[in-house]
């Protein structure tokens, strides 16, 4: 009796551990909670969450039709993120909004760097370490 509630102590030890190091070390940041970062009001909070809820349905649904041409699909992303964009706008303040896109900017660099950005997203040849022409 004694062994199987240890046992079940320690199971539920090292789920939490491994749920608090961030979903279970599959590498992704952990979402924004834009209502503290951004010290948002309740209506705020709730029209953020319909925005960002929607933005990942649009998202999640041009994955599912994606045709295999990856630069429509970056093209129609960036699209949805300014769409995006407009109707956070409208909900924030001018500072809110300011920090808010502060706080994307900082992620896409970490997502950059995680996706192996040697070339620091300049191409094939990373900038200046192309083929030397003589």
């Amino acid at each position: 009796m004694k062994l199987r509630i240890t046992h079940s102590i320690l199971f539920i030890l090292f789920i939490s551990i491994g749920i608090s190091q961030g979903r279970m070390g599959d590498g992704r940041p952990e979402p924004i909670d834009w209502e503290k970062m951004l010290d948002l009001s309740e209506e705020q909070a709730k029209k953020m969450i319909e925005i960002n809820q929607g933005f990942r349905n649009e998202i999640m649904a041009m994955r599912e039709k994606a045709s295999g041409d990856p630069m429509a699909m970056m093209a129609n992303m960036q699209e949805k993120q300014k769409q995006r964009d407009k109707a956070v706008k409208k909900v924030l303040s001018k500072k809110q909004f300011k920090k808010y896109k502060k706080e994307l900017k900082s992620q896409q660099k970490e997502r950059r760097k995680r996706m192996g950005g040697k070339n620091n997203g300049q191409g094939r040849r990373g900038g200046k370490q192309g083929r030397r022409r003589n």
